[in-house]
Formats: structure tokens, sequence, C-alpha cells
């Protein structure tokens, strides 16, 4: 009777037609499209990319968000590949595919929270107030006009949304995401490793070649990888992420052949991390190292052994081993591509205070402290100081800013950055509470763990570097935000009952 049942309750088989229909229209659009032109064709080609990633969200918001994790780190090579059948522009709709999935699977979210979704975790007032804050700011005149406040709102504002879908994030949400993280990051820096060896292919040498805003690519007499990525900055804060990750589950896994596999990942992703030529992602990967050894640690002799240990390589490659100067860059030829990047690594490593680089941006910290912050308490608008302002304003006159808390004041003003970096502090503090405080049998104690190692490298890049604005970075970061403050007030829930019990 129960099969009978069942049987009789199964909706009805569709038609094949049903399932076909879609993929004849879009053939069809296609070739409407490239008879129509290159610029048709390129609208057609991201008006499919919104589909694609939209329609996991048809499964579940877990679905949706994986695909967009899966394109941000893409979204650099697809970009420049449109230029195989298009000439170079400076505006690209590729930009606002991910703002329009995200505002979807917000509102997705919000449709069954309500507005609790606003309230429902420690530092969700805070973040709220935050995103206020940027909404207001996108309608200031200082920035130099309403089209540079909504470019700089996606940014800012759209990976902002991302905290209340950590907040909302189980476990095994989290768990699955760390690990396409680094499954990602080994096989988009596979493609970097191919920059390196072989060159950019023509379609990317292209772009290379008429964008006015990255000039930070040279090193030496060679141009560094970028992956698949929209900045070698980007490649190396992912791969960083990435190797963080890979340690912690190496260090937790019951299973040698499982320890082993996840190490040689840790190590190819720091190898890669090294070839990006970014400093502050060297410095983040060894924060977070030493964040995941002292939380792994039972007691405070052991976590100070632990980082003895850890450091005593550390200490000996800094006494034996000498800084490159300018003058050994420079000798290298244009086809040592990887020695010289190498090299540029090893000499910022080894004296970062000597870099040029470094005392160029010291500079450029004191100028805005100084002249431009002072003169703009209360924010010049959410795209002051990025590339939205620098592309649509004919008065940008700033110089590099490379870091999230001074980019923060220059947009949004004293208040804004002072909240920013509140909300940092606090997750900070959450994270490390609740790693520490978490029970050895709790199977999610090696997750808390890794997250707090992986935000303690947040917190550093955001300093030294412009994390929070980067495609596939930034969104990661307010979704571990989101999730430690969800873990805290899960936390305090549970105090609270037992205050009760008691």
């Amino acid at each position: 009777m129960t099969s009978i049942a069942h049987a009789e309750m199964a909706p009805p088989r569709r038609s094949t037609l049903l399932w076909v229909a879609p993929l004849q229209a879009a053939a069809v659009f296609t070739v409407v499209a490239i008879a129509s032109g290159a610029q048709t064709l390129r609208a057609w080609v991201c008006t499919a990319l919104v589909w694609v990633l939209g329609l996991p969200l048809l499964v579940s918001l877990q679905a949706g968000l994986f695909a967009m994790m899966l394109f941000e780190p893409l979204r650099g090579v697809i970009r420049r590949a449109q230029y195989l059948f298009v000439d170079y522009s400076s505006e690209d709709p590729i930009h606002v595919i991910t703002p329009i999935v995200t505002v979807i699977a917000f509102a997705m979210l919000l449709k069954t929270q309500r507005l609790t979704v606003f309230r429902a975790s420690p530092l969700a007032g805070w973040v709220s107030l935050l995103g206020l804050i940027y909404v207001v700011e996108i309608f200031n005149p200082l920035q130099g006009g309403l089209l540079v406040g909504v470019s700089g709102a996606m940014f800012v504002l759209v990976p902002l949304l991302w905290f209340y879908f950590g907040q909302a994030a189980s476990e095994r949400f989290m768990c699955n995401t760390l690990r396409l993280i680094v499954v990602v990051g080994l096989l988009t820096s596979l493609y970097g490793i191919y920059q390196l060896v072989f060159g950019y292919p023509s379609f990317e040498q292209y772009w290379i070649d008429n964008t006015e805003f990255y000039n930070s690519i040279a090193v030496g007499n060679i141009e560094r990888a970028l992956a698949t990525f929209s900045s070698a900055e980007e490649w190396g804060r992912y791969t960083e992420i990435g190797a963080i990750v890979a340690f912690g589950f190496a260090a937790v896994s019951q299973k040698w052949s499982a320890r082993g596999v996840w190490f040689v990942a840790g190590v190819l992703l720091s190898g890669f991390v090294a070839l990006t030529g970014q400093r502050a992602a060297v410095f983040g990967l060894a924060a977070g190292l030493v964040v995941l050894v002292v939380l792994g640690a039972r007691s405070l002799p052991r976590a100070l052994a632990r980082v003895a240990l850890l450091l005593i390589p550390v200490v000996l490659f800094a006494v034996f081993m000498r800084a490159p100067d300018e003058e050994d860059l420079r000798n290298h030829d244009d086809n040592q591509t990887v020695a010289t990047v190498l090299s540029h690594t090893q000499r910022g490593v080894l004296k970062p205070a000597n870099e040029e680089s470094f005392q160029v941006r010291l500079k450029n910290w004191a100028y805005l402290v100084t002249e431009i912050i002072p003169y703009r308490p209360l924010g010049a608008g959410v795209g002051a100081g990025s590339l939205s302002e620098s592309r649509f304003s004919d008065s940008y006159d700033l110089p590099p800013i490379d870091s999230s808390i001074f980019r923060n004041a220059i947009a949004v003003g004293i208040p804004g950055v002072l909240l920013f970096v509140w909300i940092l502090l606090r997750a900070t503090w959450f994270s490390w509470r609740s790693a520490r405080r978490a029970s050895p049998d709790d199977e999610h104690t090696y997750l808390k763990r890794i997250v707090a190692a992986v935000f303690a490298a947040i917190v550093l890049n955001s300093i030294f570097g412009m994390t929070f604005t980067l495609y596939s970075v930034a969104p990661i970061a307010w979704l571990l935000i989101g999730w430690i403050s969800g873990q805290a007030g899960l936390s305090g829930r549970e105090s609270e009952r037992e205050v009760l019990t008691i």
C-alpha cells in the first residue's frame, strides 16, 4: 500500500522538450549575437553568466554561493578573454554579474529570515550600520558623481552582504567552502605558473598593454603573473588563505594519507604565494600559521614551544640568506621570470622596511592622514579612493592607498573607519575566544581554529593591502566575519541556558 501511495503522489514526468527548449533558445541567441557584432555578443555572454550563476539559487542558497565562489577567481581571465573579439574598454559589464546574483541571493535570505537578519548575531547591528553608511555615501558629491558612488558600492557594499550569508551558514557549508578555496587555489595557480614560464597569451598581453590602472605588474625586467585573477595581489591573498586552510586540515586529519595530501597542498600553495611576489601575502601566511599553531596547543608553555620551533627556520633563513638588491633584479634577463619574482619576494621578506615601495607607501599614508582625511572627516563617498573614482572622475588626485583601513577612512570618514576597525577587532576576539573555548569533544573545534587563523591573516592584510575590495577575497572575508559572529551568538545563548539551568 505504501509503495502504491508514493507512486500516486509522484509528480508527472515532464516532457523532454521542456528541458531542451532553454538550451535551444540559448543556441539561437548565441548565433544572433555573433551575427550582430562583438558588443552584442559580449552583452549576451554576460547575460548568460548571470543566468548560469543564478540558476543554482533554484536548488538552494548554498549552491548559489558556491557558484559565485567558483566564478570570482576566474573573473579576471574571463574579462581578459573578451578581448579576443572586442576592443579594450575601461567600462566592463562583467563586473555587474556577481552583484546582481548576490542581491538576488540576499533577497532570498530576507524572504526566509525577514528583518531579523540585521540583528541575528552580536556583530549584525554594527555591520548593518556600516552598510547603511556605505549606502548614504553613494550619494556623496565629493567623489565626483553618482556613477562613482554606484561603482564603488560594488567593491565594498556588495561583498558586505556576504556577512549575512555567513551568520546563517552551517558548519558543513563552511568546511566545504574552505576545501573549495584550497582546490580552486591549486588549479588557478597552475595557470599562473604557465604565465611565468611561457608568458601571457596575446589577449592578456593586449589588456596589459592598454590598461592604465595596473602599474605594479612590472618586477625588474619581467611582468609578474596574475593567474586567473584580476591582480597579483588577489592571487596572493587567495593562495595565502588556501595555504593556511590546507595546513589546518593537515593538522587535524586522522588518516595519514589525508594528512599527507593536505600537507602537500599547503606546501604547494605556499610556493605559489612566493611566486605572486606579494610580500604582504607572505607575512599574512606566517601570521596565520602562528595563530594556527598557538590555538592547537593545550597550554601556554606548549604554545610558546611550538612558536619557537616554528621560528627557528625563519631565523636561520634571515641570518644566512642575503637580501637581493635592486641591481640583482635588473641583472635578470627577460627569460628568468621565476628567479626574478622569487628574488623580489625574498628581498621584500628579508628587508621589508628598506623596500622603496614600502617607503613610498608610508609617505602616501602620511599624506592621507595629514592632508586628506582631516579635511573630509565624514568621508568623500563610497567610491572615493578606488578605481571607480580614478575611472569616472576627472578630479582624482590621490596617491595609491594600498590599505583597506585608509581606503575606508577616505570613503566613509573617521566615524566609518572606526566602525570598520571595531568590527575587525570584535570579530578577531570572537574567533580567538571561540577557538580557545571549544571542547576537544566538539567535532567542529578544528574549523574554529582554522577560521581564527585565516582571519588573523585577513586582518593583517587589511592594513597592508586592499583585501576588502578584492573580487574573490572580500566576499570570503565578510563570510568569515558573519560565521564568527553567528558562532558567538550561539555560544552566548548556550551560556545563558547554562545559567538558567544552574
